[in-house]
């Protein structure tokens, strides 16, 4: 005989309270994504949904970031967004792109949800975008950024990318001996004498798809009898090579040798044609424990009077956004080979498997 339970009006009532209440209150990956938490707000004026993103953002009380922009860049940029809201903390994840990416992973797959925005590069971008671990978001800050720095649908946007360029040690290399152009590091005398970063498997695959497949790995192939070593982290690099432990690295970000030379660095810098730059892009993750808080950094960073300011103007780096003073004019330039997500990403894996089989470094 089938039993049945039936509760007062009273008590349903209450059962009624607490189902709701649970609902409310449960973190909002739980129930629909964070995305879900800010749809209600699309429509309202400008001021009215800042004013509604700083509310939620006040109770949430912090915002956690994944990235791998180095500390020297991240302090001063996070510094600013504090004093801007001064009522968040930032918590800040910093590593390399393999290692953020599997950070984010393996969290996920424990339902762990602990990040909240993320910046990664293009390969790792569209993984996380496939894996289903990021939401998109149009945030308002994105107009007047360059089209071919983010993406239609808003999953992700760049507030800065990084022109690559060769550098060399100037105590050990003369300006007329140093590498002009791609073949020129094919020379056996830089055998030994170079330094790539474990992770450039992006760069590699899309030099490969602007020269053609049998060209492009057949330079890489002859660029590996070279021997350079392998190093992880583009700061590492340019200090290895100040050090002189190197003669060139021919894939730096270009602010970072810049910014050396400065405070009087031996190194000089050379463009190499097509003139790779690889974005950084702004994710906003699936599950977001602080979804208001994220939003609000979003926007800040991605406008023109907030993050691009500072990355441009304070910290060196070059921003997808016209009008703004850029600390490096010389990695300006009128057209540029960007590391693209949606070309790069399909083809990561192969991509990854053929950088660290031609270079051994895996």
């Amino acid at each position: 005989m089938r039993e049945q339970i039936v509760a007062s009006g009273w008590a349903a009532k209450v059962i009624q309270f607490l189902f709701i209440g649970a609902f409310l209150f449960l973190p909002s990956g739980v129930h629909g994504g964070a995305g879900d938490v800010l749809k209600a707000y699309e429509k309202l004026p400008a001021k009215e949904r800042e004013a509604k993103l700083i509310e939620g953002a006040k109770r949430e009380g912090k915002v956690v970031y994944y990235g791998t922009i180095a500390i020297d860049q991240s302090t001063p940029l996070l510094d600013a967004f504090r004093n801007q809201y001064p009522f968040l903390k930032t918590d800040y994840y910093r590593s390399g792109n393999i290692n953020v990416y599997n950070k984010i992973k393996t969290e996920a797959g424990g339902n762990n949800y602990i990040v909240d925005v993320i910046d990664l590069r293009a390969g790792e971008t569209y993984a996380l975008v496939k894996d289903g671990l990021v939401e998109p978001y149009l945030s308002p800050s994105r107009i007047g950024i360059m089209k071919e720095f983010m993406d239609d649908k808003g999953y992700w946007t760049a507030p800065f990318h990084s022109p690559m360029v060769l550098a060399y040690n100037t105590n050990f290399v003369k300006k007329n001996e140093a590498p002009k152009n791609y073949n020129d590091l094919l020379d056996p005398k830089w055998k030994r004498r170079m330094s790539l970063d474990i992770e450039d498997a992006d760069m590699m695959g899309t030099l490969i798809e602007y020269w053609g497949r049998e060209k492009g790995i057949a330079y890489f192939k002859k660029l590996a009898e070279n021997e350079p070593s392998m190093r992880q982290g583009h700061t590492f690099q340019a200090q290895f090579l100040a050090a002189g432990e190197v003669r060139v690295s021919p894939w730096l970000f270009g602010y970072r040798p810049l910014t050396m030379i400065q405070r009087g660095a031996p190194l000089a810098i050379v463009v190499l044609e097509p003139f790779l730059s690889a974005a950084n892009y702004m994710l906003f993750a699936k599950n977001a424990p602080h979804p208001h808080a994220a939003a609000l950094y979003l926007d800040w960073v991605l406008s023109r009077d907030g993050g691009m300011k500072i990355f441009t103007e304070t910290l060196g780096r070059n921003v997808p956004r016209q009008g703004l003073k850029d600390k490096f004019p010389e990695l300006q330039a009128s057209q540029y080979l960007p590391v693209d997500p949606e070309k790069i990403g399909p083809k990561f894996s192969e991509y990854s498997k053929l950088y660290c089989s031609t270079f051994k470094h895996c």
